[in-house]
């Protein structure tokens, strides 16, 4: 426990510069917003809020974020050439989003944008490259123990294809934390409190495996970049909270959201599955919200691609519940899910108590139960189903 509160007290700092960098960038861009005529207007559908409110939020998070990292290197907290394209990728990926949010791009044009960015990124830090390996291991390892273990004709196999396919998991898991994001942002504090949350559980994690020297290089990078999207969400949060007075558009949600995504990839090093495991477990309200939207959608015959009220989020404000109550729901299952997920931290004198195998199963059987209540709530029916029940 004191080697983990002086990895904590290490890295605090950034925190505090980038939720600090927001808290006064914030209002700056708020200005600018209403200069600029950069406001998202109500309508009676998807944007149910009472007067047009700025957007911008989201650039001030990017350039707090990025002056946090740019300090880390400046400081030699991390090796540049591991950081830097890191960075560069944020930046561009919420410049992407801050387009969309002020001329509206295409969907097939953003989408395929912004996964040459993440591939690009991938490829210059590495990030992610022992992704099908760390799996595939794990999956030997417990078929291993269930008395099944793989032929080493189809490790071989498998082995040959890490590379490639790994690229590709990262691109689709990327490209997925985005997505989740951008969809999660659709009340008041929702996004932002949901990330902060989500970001700790990642620093945690990574704090966990600084204090057993996992990796002389990549603890730092997955340290600094937690401890920055806590910073920026949380002190973008007082401008965001019901009642809003400023929105981080897609140019916010699409930064959180890479860079959620980037952390769960740099878990996979030195091919333990059990890390990415509990990273996507930290991560699974915005992946269930996103999931359960789909779902709808397609039971509904429409595109799964369409905006709709078919969240989790919006589910609750029609069954009377307030924004902020639901908010509030929202980040106590966050904090559950970024509990369960680490359960991996949980070690004895002889090791870890939870391996990849314990993970497994664990995990699974939190996602089967989330699907049966899910279920049980009436939260899968479709949109016209959902409409016509009392």
């Amino acid at each position: 426990m004191d080697a983990l509160l002086v990895v904590i007290k290490q890295y605090r700092s950034f925190g505090v510069l980038t939720l600090i960098a927001t808290v006064f960038l914030t209002p700056l861009a708020i200005r600018l917003a209403n200069r600029l005529g950069v406001l998202d207007f109500p309508d009676r559908t998807l944007k149910p809020h009472a007067r047009p409110i700025p957007y911008l939020g989201g650039a001030a998070i990017c350039v707090a974020w990025a002056l946090t990292l740019a300090a880390a290197i400046v400081l030699h907290v991390c090796e540049w050439h591991r950081l830097l394209p890191l960075l560069v990728g944020g930046v561009a990926m919420s410049v992407l989003g801050l387009l969309d949010d002020i001329r509206s791009i295409a969907p097939r044009v953003r989408l395929l944008v912004g996964a040459v960015v993440i591939a690009a990124v991938i490829l210059a830090t590495g990030a992610g490259r022992e992704l099908v390996d760390s799996a595939v291991g794990g999956l030997a390892t417990v078929a291993a123990d269930c008395g099944f273990p793989l032929p080493e004709r189809l490790m071989s196999v498998l082995g040959l294809l890490a590379g490639p396919v790994s690229v590709l998991a990262g691109v689709f898991i990327v490209l997925g934390a985005c997505n989740s994001a951008n969809l999660i942002d659709g009340l008041d504090g929702l996004c932002s409190g949901v990330t902060a949350i989500i970001s700790l559980g990642f620093f945690l994690l990574a704090a966990h495996l600084a204090v057993g020297r996992w990796s002389a290089s990549g603890d730092p990078v997955r340290l600094v970049l937690a401890i920055a999207m806590f910073g920026g969400a949380l002190g973008f949060l007082p401008w965001n909270f019901n009642p809003a007075r400023c929105f981080m558009g897609d140019a916010g949600s699409m930064l959180l959201g890479y860079n959620c995504g980037m952390l769960i990839l740099l878990f996979a090093e030195r091919g333990k599955f059990r890390w990415v495991l509990g990273a996507l477990m930290i991560f699974a309200l915005p992946v269930f919200d996103t999931t359960l939207a789909m779902f709808r959608r397609w039971r509904a015959g429409r595109s799964i691609f369409s905006g709709d009220r078919s969240h989790f989020y919006d589910q609750l404000v029609q069954r009377g519940l307030s924004v902020r109550q639901t908010v509030l729901i929202c980040y106590v299952l966050t904090v559950l899910y970024a509990a369960i997920g680490l359960l991996l931290t949980w070690v004895d004198e002889r090791g870890p108590v939870i391996r990849t195998r314990h993970a497994i199963f664990l995990y699974a059987g939190v996602v089967l139960a989330t699907v049966l209540l899910a279920w049980k709530a009436g939260l899968t029916h479709s949109e016209r189903r959902a409409n016509k029940s009392p």
